[in-house]
């Protein structure tokens, strides 16, 4: 045991030197870092593993990789202080473009002096990592030990690329492994066609203060088709039912989503982003929804009962008060409606809810209370039955304790059932119109819209939204043909292209109503 402490206290020292940072940083950027006992437990034990091995491995070798793991951390810290969001993979896909490579070393000057601070520390600590391990003289099995890392960092984009979404860099890691996963991620993304067209720049543009209230619900695999609301023969909805029937404020239409994954879907929701390989829009943030209303005055909430954060992290971000999952202690939805009445709504508010249900498993996120229909099928239909009720609450709480507000509620994407209409197809992620259809909600006790379309879809309803708060967004490269893109935010998995038609009874027959011009595969 003695021969093998000064490893032990190599590897304890280091891995503190590794995930200080997240925490220091958490400090000046609070939310940088979310701690929760599991998730730190994991990375903590793997960082530990990484650095006991290291120890073993030569001074000139542990040092250089050490101080690459230390840079990377630094890398993550300077990118959050500038963009407030973490580097992803198709960052360093952008790099490759010599405009963007300008751009960010301008973008650098605004940063310069944490940037300088960062590179003497990161000199420090690598000199220290060396001293160290030159001081404490710890035990050395060159070989096997070099040889045996080398491995690791060989298989482990293995692991990366069998669940990549676990893998993106998101606040609920450490900074040097966002960073190594990002890369990774980013040299998988390499071997992968992808499409690329050169987009004019969006332009944002400030036309007021926006309105007092805005209040965006964000739902989870809800198709329009299999609610009562829009017609379904399952009274599933009945108290959107009796707001449509007796509130004239309450509007709504059947609409096609952005995206058939929710990561995608939301990020490109909040982007305001139409063309699915537009990646340029998620590098400069500048139509960003949630840091526009930031921007714009607004005390902004971002409330999620949902557990992957990775790329909406991009979104979310930029909201001064966040609530996730965990955080709820995976209660159910309704949880968002407690924490909706805690809002003091004395000031410029926009607050984002995302629901869990109706997510698969249907009655896992669904109370026992509202488990009225049986069967898969059935399953589903409690699910709508208590979006109905969260969502009728958030409207009728309102309109009883505030004025002066507007209510979007939308969902991610569709859900297929195996009906005929589907091709006998179940769940999404498939790039086809089953997965597409969502409900399309608008409720203000003021502000009314003429929502005499028969169709809409997210890119409509995101410029609806960021309008109310105060922004207009102007896309130079926008038609009148619009996409949905598959389950890769760059559109590398496939989108299809299309235009709305108008027709008869389009609510029942949206295939009359969807014309579509081209579908890509890749």
């Amino acid at each position: 045991m003695k021969k093998i402490l000064p490893n032990i206290i190599f590897m304890l020292l280091t891995t503190a030197i590794l995930i200080a940072p997240d925490f220091i940083t958490d400090f000046f950027f609070h939310g940088y870092y979310d701690f929760t006992w599991y998730r730190f437990s994991r990375e903590f034990f793997a960082t530990l593993g990484i650095t006991f091995i290291l120890s073993f491995t030569p001074r000139w070798f542990l040092t250089t990789v050490l101080s690459l793991f230390v840079l990377f951390a630094f890398i993550s810290i300077a990118h959050f202080a500038y963009f407030h969001t973490y580097l992803m993979p198709y960052e360093i896909g952008i790099l490759k473009e010599s405009d963007d490579v300008k751009d960010i070393i301008y973008s650098i000057k605004d940063i310069l002096p944490l940037v300088i601070t960062l590179l003497v520390l990161w000199g420090g600590i690598s000199y220290f990592i060396y001293y160290l391990d030159k001081k404490l003289k710890p035990i050395k099995f060159p070989k096997i030990s070099t040889a045996f890392f080398i491995f690791l960092l060989i298989v482990y984009p293995y692991f990366i690329h069998k669940k990549p979404n676990i893998y993106l860099a998101n606040f609920t890691h450490f900074s040097y492994f966002n960073t190594l996963n990002t890369l990774y991620l980013a040299l998988l993304d390499s071997f992968r066609k992808k499409p690329h067209h050169n987009y004019k720049p969006y332009i944002v543009k400030k036309i007021d203060g926006g309105k007092p209230i805005v209040i965006m619900i964000m739902g989870e695999s809800l198709n329009y088709k299999r609610m009562g609301l829009y017609g379904w023969d399952v009274n599933n909805t009945p108290n959107l039912d009796k707001l449509a029937k007796t509130d004239k404020n309450f509007a709504f239409k059947p609409a096609v989503s952005c995206s058939v994954r929710t990561i995608c879907s939301v990020t490109t929701f909040f982007y305001n982003k139409r063309e699915p390989d537009n990646m340029k829009l998620l590098l400069n943030n500048k139509t960003n929804i949630m840091k526009l209303a930031t921007e714009n005055g607004y005390d902004t909430y971002w409330l999620s009962m949902q557990s992957d954060v990775s790329l909406m992290s991009k979104v979310m971000n930029f909201a001064k008060h966040k609530k996730f999952e965990w955080e709820f202690k995976r209660q159910y939805d309704d949880e968002l409606l407690k924490e909706l009445k805690k809002i003091p709504f004395d000031k410029k508010t926009f607050v984002v809810l995302h629901i869990k249900a109706v997510h698969s498993p249907y009655n896992k996120y669904v109370p026992k209370e509202f488990q009225k229909f049986t069967g898969k099928r059935g399953a589903y239909y409690n699910g709508v039955l208590y979006n109905d009720y969260v969502i009728s609450n958030v409207i009728n709480y309102m309109k009883t304790h505030h004025k002066n507000f507007v209510i979007y509620f939308t969902s991610d994407h569709g859900e297929m059932l195996g009906f005929p209409d589907e091709n006998g197809k179940y769940g999404h992620s498939q790039l086809v119109w089953g997965d597409t259809l969502v409900p399309f909600l608008y409720y203000s006790d003021k502000y009314h819209k003429n929502l005499n379309k028969q169709f809409y879809n997210h890119y409509e309803i995101s410029k609806m939204l960021t309008r109310d708060l105060g922004y207009e967004i102007i896309n130079p490269n926008e038609d009148d043909t619009y996409y949905v893109n598959g389950v890769e935010i760059d559109g590398s998995a496939g989108w299809m292209h299309y235009k709305f038609q108008n027709c008869k009874n389009p609510i029942k027959n949206p295939e009359n109503s969807i014309k579509l011009i081209k579908k890509v595969n890749y």
